[in-house]
């Protein structure tokens, strides 16, 4: 248990890393500044937008799937629940 609570805390603390980062150098997002890191970032947010979420969601299952090749039972359940998160943002 302890082991699933330091993984966690760790897969946290890694998610907020970027919003810590913005928020102690104080910037603010400004229209009109053409900088190739906006673009980037804007790349990396449509990454859940049609078809690119579908494509993530198979990438994703087939990586989750040769993770869990012993534990199938657990992988279609990932695939499941995946399936379900990316159908209801869809609605």
């Amino acid at each position: 248990m302890l082991s699933i609570a330091r993984r966690t805390a760790a897969g946290a603390a890694l998610l907020l890393i970027m919003p810590l980062a913005v928020w102690v150098s104080g910037w603010q997002w400004q229209p009109g500044h053409q900088v190739w890191w906006l673009k980037t970032l804007f790349w990396i947010t449509e990454t859940v937008t049609k078809p690119w979420g579908v494509i993530t969601h198979v990438i994703l299952c087939g990586w989750f799937l040769w993770c869990l090749r012993f534990r199938l039972r657990a992988a279609i359940m990932l695939f499941a629940i995946l399936g379900g998160r990316l159908s209801s943002g869809r609605a």
